[in-house]
C-alpha cells in the first residue's frame, strides 16, 4: 500500500507531520480529516509515487473534486449573514476567538467558512477582531472595522455588532423592498418585448404573404408593421452593435475618476429614482454616523469614515467638504445643509439634538425619518412606474393588434371578393 508523507496543522493550530499508509491520495487525506488534522501539503514518498509525481501540490493532488470544491473568494455579500453569526455567538457568552473557531468548523456556506478560517488565522498569531477584519477589505468596509475595534477597546462588543448588524439589516430591506417593486415592471416590459417580436416576425409576414398571394392590398397600419419589421430584420444588429459599443464605452468612462464623479451625479437628478438613491445614501451615512460617535469615535475621524461607506463619489466629495468645514468651527447641522442633500424637517430635529450637546439621538431620528421617507417615496413612485409601464404595453400591443386585425379584415374582404 503506498505510503504517503504530510505536513499539517492540528486542532490546536500546532504544526504537525509524519507519514501515512493509504490505497489512494484521496483515501490519505480522508484519514487526515479523520484525525482532526489540516494537510497543506501530501506528497508521496519514495518508490510509493505510482506514476504520480513527487511533491504534487495538495489542490494537485485533489484533482477535479478539489476544483469542485474550490469556493468563490468572500465579498461584501458575507458580511451581514457572517456578522449576525458571530454576534448570536458572542451573545451567548462566547468568546470571539471561540466564535470563529467554531464557525470555521461547524459553517456550510463555502465562503463564509474560508472567511471564519482565515480569521481564525488570524487570531491565533496574535492580532485582534478587528485587525483581523482589516485585512479583508472586500468583506469589511473600513467603517465596520473601526466599529469593532472600538467596540473591542470599550469592552462593549456585542452591543456594537448587535446595532451594527441591525443597521445593516434595515438597508438590505430597503434595497429588498426597491428589487421587489421592480420587478413587476421588469416582468411586464419583458412580456410585452416578447409579444412584439412573436407579432412582427412571425404572425406579420404570414399575413402579408397570404394577402400577396391573394392579389390583396395591405392596410397603412399593417404596412407601417411591416416596414417597421423589414426595418429591424435589415439593419437590427447595426442598432445591436452600435448599444454594445455604447455601453462599453459608457462603462470605460465610467471607470476614469471624472467619469465616476459626473456619472454619479447625473445619477443623483434622475427624476424620482435620483431621489432614492440620495435619500438611501444619506441614510447610510447617519447610521453609520451615529454607531461610530456611540462608541467612542471622535466627531472628525467619525465623519472621515461615514464618508467611506458611500458609494456614490459626488456625494462622498460633499460630505468631505462638509466635513472641513466642521473641523473649521462651524456646526454639524450647518455643515450637513450645506451639501443640499438633507431634508429641511430632518435637519430640524437634529439641530435640536446638536444645541442638547448630544448629537446622536438627533441622528438616530434622522435616519429613522429617512426610513420612512423611502419606504414612502418608493411605493408611491414604483406605483406611478408600474402603472406607466402597464399603460405602454397596452398601447404598444394594442397599435400592433390593431394592425393585425385590419389585415385579417383585409384578407377576408379578398376572399369574399374572390
Amino acid at each position: 500500500m503506498p505510503s504517503f508523507t504530510y505536513n499539517a496543522k492540528d486542532a490546536q493550530g500546532q504544526s504537525v507531520s509524519g507519514s501515512v499508509e493509504a490505497g489512494s491520495r484521496r483515501a490519505a487525506l480522508q484519514k487526515l480529516s479523520a484525525r482532526k488534522l489540516r494537510p497543506f501539503s501530501v506528497k508521496v514518498s519514495g518508490a510509493s509515487a505510482g506514476g504520480v509525481k513527487k511533491g504534487e501540490s495538495l489542490s494537485a493532488l485533489l484533482g477535479f473534486a478539489g476544483r469542485k470544491r474550490e469556493a468563490k473568494p468572500p465579498n461584501r455579500s458575507v458580511a451581514l449573514p457572517f456578522l449576525s453569526g458571530i454576534r448570536e455567538l458572542l451573545v451567548s457568552g462566547i468568546q470571539s476567538a471561540d466564535a470563529l473557531r467554531m464557525m470555521s468548523a461547524r459553517l456550510t456556506d463555502p465562503r463564509q467558512k474560508q472567511l471564519a478560517t482565515t480569521l481564525w488565522d488570524e487570531l491565533k498569531q496574535g492580532r485582534s477582531l478587528s485587525e483581523s477584519f482589516r485585512k479583508q477589505p472586500k468583506v469589511f468596509r473600513e467603517s465596520v472595522v473601526s466599529l469593532v475595534e472600538a467596540g473591542e477597546a470599550t469592552g462593549s462588543l456585542t452591543n456594537v455588532l448587535t446595532r451594527l448588524v441591525e443597521s445593516m439589516e434595515e438597508q438590505k430591506e430597503i434595497r429588498g423592498k426597491l428589487v421587489a417593486a421592480l420587478s413587476y415592471p421588469c416582468f411586464l416590459t419583458t412580456v410585452a418585448i416578447g409579444l412584439v417580436l412573436l407579432f412582427l416576425f412571425v404572425l406579420l409576414p404570414r399575413i402579408e404573404g397570404l394577402l400577396a398571394s391573394l392579389g390583396g392590398n395591405l392596410p397603412a397600419s399593417t404596412k407601417i408593421l411591416i416596414g417597421v419589421s423589414n426595418g429591424m430584420l435589415s439593419y437590427g444588429w447595426i442598432a445591436a452593435i452600435g448599444i454594445a459599443l455604447a455601453v462599453a464605452a459608457t462603462v470605460s468612462w465610467r471607470n476614469t475618476s471624472k467619469g465616476r464623479h459626473a456619472f454619479d451625479r447625473m445619477l443623483l437628478r434622475l427624476p424620482g429614482f435620483g431621489r432614492v438613491i440620495r435619500d438611501m445614501q444619506v441614510l447610510q451615512f447617519t447610521q453609520t454616523l451615529s454607531l461610530l460617535l456611540e462608541n467612542g469615535i471622535i466627531m472628525v475621524q467619525a465623519l472621515a469614515m461615514a464618508e467611506r461607506s458611500l458609494a456614490n463619489v459626488a456625494m462622498r466629495e460633499s460630505f468631505a467638504e462638509a466635513r472641513v468645514k466642521v473641523t473649521e468651527g462651524v456646526a454639524l447641522s450647518t455643515a450637513f445643509k450645506s451639501t443640499g442633500y438633507f431634508d429641511n424637517m430632518a435637519l430640524d430635529v437634529f439641530t435640536v439634538g446638536e444645541n442638547t450637546g448630544n448629537v446622536v439621538p438627533g441622528l438616530r431620528q434622522m435616519s429613522q425619518q429617512y426610513t420612512e421617507m423611502i419606504d414612502k417615496f418608493v411605493k408611491t413612485f414604483l406605483g406611478i412606474v408600474s402603472t406607466g409601464v402597464l399603460l405602454g404595453v397596452f398601447a404598444l400591443v394594442g397599435m400592433i393588434a390593431f394592425g393585425i386585425i385590419s389585415a385579417v379584415f383585409q384578407l377576408s374582404s379578398s376572399l369574399s371578393a374572390g
